[in-house]
């Protein structure tokens, strides 16, 4: 009896020592009761066994410790912890000495991912497991899904598989023989389902999806059906992928339709055609660590076709981009090759083919200049849309330098005189001339005097804790002899464009130097700061007002002396409330020619209010407020009113309720009334269904 207590005492005391081995003293094993098998020489631990190896917690009804081996086997409800991930099982045999182990009916998971499956095997890199099952959150009959044969689980990087199939709840009807995906992107990237009618396009339904082909990269494609106008179709695709330290992203969009609809016409007044399509891909690569390369294709078959079947995307942007870049960056210095095509003819492009460009930062030149260089090489071309003139060409030399020499004392007061000269050289010159070059030279000033002052003043209603006034007066001097001069020999297509803005004065800053009128401006600005101590740390904007206004001393035909006064106003006193509010001012006769504002007011996640107003004397005048209230934890309503007052008419009303379904998709309900000549629908009902970042 003495002998077989001795042994049981040895065994507990051995693998203890063996959970501690390897100097791990946070390594140890507990449990309620502990009792020694002779036979297999194991020791029992049962009741809340807990066994602690480094950063792996393995729990279970009873663990059986075998010291010779080092090997753990638990049964009953067992749990094993690393960081943030999670396994649970009915049995478990962990192998100590290299951190394997085998699962039987395991759980596994990090949120938002969880896995089940028959068995599995892994290690402290990854996990593999046969006869799987994920789902995305919480397992439900609206959760997407993913069964394979075999599952493998990389910790925190990227889930593989074998023989998988996609799809909702208990419905897998996508087949993906292999399937990779990195766990820091969405499982699904873009997934959205459409239907409604609108009075344009018909009775509808859109789909679009896009599923994981390659770790980080995604494929799909979108499909919408228009009893009015008939099927559209295209492929679509998404892609992250990381080489070392080099990353390449882009994304495809496309569509394609033969409308047997009312097509109307395009911008330009031509008929619309019957087969129409559009393709939108960007692309962004580090081709080394100095160079990347981004690129934007935007092709469009018509002008409407966006407009006609996805205004959310044509209201972003009206006028497609199409362009390709490479910068190369150095020391101190940009290279830069840029081209950018017309690929649609239906607006007016300054193309450029090619354009290469030297940029180089400012460099010290000693005894306090510093050196301002850019040069250009520009093949520019310009064709009207359609076919309403010839091509205007231009082949252009450009560089510019300038010498400043930045004067201070000590943090409130700077003056920087500034010197500089343009040499701009046109091969296809107009007006009889073959070439042209022009000379501009530049003298001017940027100065600045920044002061402020403190006051203890408290508001605990607001939360001001102390306020201090940023006061910052600013005058810049730009004076370019005769900087119109050669007008008539220059091809204007780098011009000037509407701008309701004060545009940049620095004749090294301005990009319609094709169409540069007289320079002799005086630009006077007061910015305004009042800020508090923040709750956490720093400091925090209460309220921001801007004033700016040019002083002309040369003028062109139609310009007065002084330009219009530019304010911006921005307030926000706490996190519940902000108004800010841009306004153009004729200092002739104080009228006003811009006036544009915004107040949103929101309650956290309860409520927010949104009201907003454009004014552009004899352009625009109108109105918009956008308002939505949590109803419960799954609805929302929304309403959108935008009331256009020099007509008297309401352009849009929409009215709308949105619907969370299992924090993993969002269906809104939107009924939409138009009013006016557009090319819109007067009337739309919408039912969307969107992922929410799964």
């Amino acid at each position: 009896m003495i002998r077989r207590i001795w042994l049981f005492f040895c065994l507990v005391l051995l693998a203890s020592a063996q959970v501690r081995e390897a100097g791990n003293s946070s390594s140890d094993i507990s449990a309620l009761t502990t009792s020694i098998d002779p036979d297999s020489k194991a020791v029992v631990f049962s009741g809340n066994a807990r066994l602690s190896d480094g950063k792996i917690l393995l729990e279970a009804d009873e663990i059986r410790y075998i010291y010779a081996t080092g090997v753990a086997i638990a049964t009953g409800h067992v749990s094993l912890t690393r960081g943030p991930e999670r396994v649970l099982a009915e049995k478990m045999t962990y192998r100590r000495r290299d951190q394997t182990y085998d699962i039987e009916q395991v759980r596994i998971g990090q949120f938002p991912y969880y896995v089940s499956g028959q068995s599995a095997t892994g290690n402290p890199d990854h996990i593999t497991v046969r006869e799987a099952e994920l789902s995305v959150r919480e397992p439900g009959p609206f959760q997407p899904t993913l069964v394979a044969d075999t599952l493998t689980y990389i910790a925190g990087k990227e889930i593989t598989a074998e023989g998988a199939h996609l799809g909702i709840g208990q419905s897998q009807p996508l087949s993906l023989p292999h399937f990779s995906h990195r766990l820091n992107l969405p499982l699904a990237s873009y997934l959205s389902l459409s239907a409604g009618y609108r009075s344009s396009l018909g009775l509808f339904g859109e789909a679009g999806l896009h599923v994981p082909v390659t770790s980080g990269t995604k494929l799909g494609g979108t499909l919408g059906i228009y009893s009015a106008r008939g099927v559209m179709i295209g492929p679509s695709g998404h892609y992250e992928v990381m080489r070392g330290d080099h990353e390449m992203v882009g994304d495809l969009r496309s569509g394609f339709i033969n409308d047997h609809g009312d097509k109307l016409s395009d911008v330009i007044g031509r008929p619309v055609p019957e087969n129409r399509g559009y393709v939108q891909w960007w692309h962004a690569q580090d081709l080394t660590d100095h160079l990347r390369v981004t690129t934007q294709l935007n092709y469009w078959e018509d002008s409407e076709i966006l407009r006609d079947f996805k205004p959310r995307e044509f209201f972003r942007i009206q006028e497609p981009d199409n362009y390709l870049q490479a910068v190369y960056t150095g020391n101190n210095y940009f290279l830069t090759f840029f081209t950018r095509a017309q690929p649609n003819d239906f607006q007016r492009i300054q193309q450029r083919l090619p354009e290469l460009r030297f940029d180089l930062m400012p460099v010290a030149m000693g005894g306090g200049f510093y050196g301002d260089f850019q040069a250009s090489f520009s093949a520019l071309r310009e064709t009207p849309p359609g076919s309403g003139g010839p091509t205007v060409k231009s082949d252009r030399l450009d560089a510019y330098y300038a010498v400043r020499r930045p004067l201070t004392h000590e943090d409130w007061f700077s003056f920087t005189p500034i010197a500089g000269a343009r040499v701009t050289h046109y091969n296809r010159a107009t007006g009889g001339r073959a070439n042209y070059t022009r000379l501009l030279g530049e003298f001017g000033f940027d100065a600045e005097l920044r002061t402020s002052a403190v006051s203890e003043y408290r508001n605990d209603t607001w939360r001001i804790n102390g306020i201090r006034h940023l006061f910052t007066p600013r005058l810049a001097y730009r004076f370019v002899p005769q900087a119109d001069k050669g007008r008539a020999f220059i091809p204007a297509i780098d011009n000037r464009t509407f701008n309701t803005y004060l545009p940049p004065i620095g004749l090294g800053d301005t990009r319609n130097i094709d169409d540069l009128g007289p320079t002799n401006v005086l630009r006077v600005g007061l910015d305004n700061t009042w800020q508090t101590r923040a709750d956490d740390y720093g400091s925090r904007d209460l309220l921001v007002l801007n004033l700016a206004n040019d002083f002309r001393f040369s003028r062109s035909p139609g310009q007065r002396t002084a330009s219009d006064l530019h304010g911006f106003l921005a307030f926000m006193p706490t996190s519940w409330l902000q108004f800010d509010c841009y306004e153009r001012l004729a200092t002739q006769d104080f009228t006003v020619q811009e006036f544009n504002t915004g107040m949103t007011l929101r309650d956290g996640d309860a409520w927010s209010l949104r009201f907003a107003s454009h004014f552009l004397r004899q352009d625009i005048n109108e109105y918009i407020l956008q308002y939505e209230q949590r109803i419960n934890e799954v609805h929302d309503v929304l309403l959108k009113l935008h009331y256009d007052a020099r007509l008297h008419r309401f352009n849009e009303q929409a009215f709308g309720l949105r619907q969370n379904l299992g924090n993993t998709w969002s269906v809104e309900y939107l009924v939409t009334v138009y009013d006016g000549p557009r090319r819109e629908s007067d009337f739309g009902f919408n039912i969307a269904v969107e992922a929410l970042g799964f």
